[in-house]
């Protein structure tokens, strides 16, 4: 069935208003520079507490102030990283080299677990994986649990 000029010229002037606006603020703003780190099952405001949160423990333990959560560390025998305390190495941890963070509980959760994987060398170099427990009573972050592991880089 032909389209009749009429036809085909409504359709076009219906697209191209449809298009021209989205085209006009795509042009008239910078572009988006691309997120720092992935997130996966979470929203930035979520990765944001969560990360305000071990700051605050890393903060804490820094400053010789008394912070209580289960703390453990690990990393393949010959490795240096497993001659470090599990402390020092949380406390020498650079979170601003953070590759991916990843919910891993169901969204709702009690108690919600997250994954950080970060790359304090690049890609290329062994990363530190964290397993982090918290817990959100009445607004108030707490951190339960945090399990590091220093390993290999991805084989990607």
């Amino acid at each position: 069935m032909p389209i009749r000029p009429l036809r085909f010229a409504t359709i076009a002037v219906l697209a191209g208003s449809l298009c021209a606006p989205g085209m006009l603020s795509a042009q008239s703003q910078p572009q988006a520079e691309p997120p720092a780190r992935h997130l996966r099952s979470l929203d930035a405001a979520e990765a944001s507490r969560m990360l305000d949160a071990l700051r605050a423990e890393q903060a804490k333990l820094r400053n010789g102030e008394k912070t209580y959560f289960h703390l453990s560390s690990g990393a393949p025998a010959s490795y240096d990283q497993n001659r470090i305390g599990p402390r020092d190495a949380f406390v020498a941890l650079d979170l601003d080299h953070i590759w991916q963070i990843e919910r891993t509980s169901r969204e709702g959760a009690v108690f919600p677990t997250y994954r950080l994987t970060i790359v304090p060398d690049g890609h290329k170099a062994p990363v530190w994986t964290l397993d982090v427990k918290m817990t959100w009573p009445r607004d108030v972050v707490r951190i339960i649990e945090v399990d590091m592991s220093y390993g290999p880089p991805a084989p990607f």
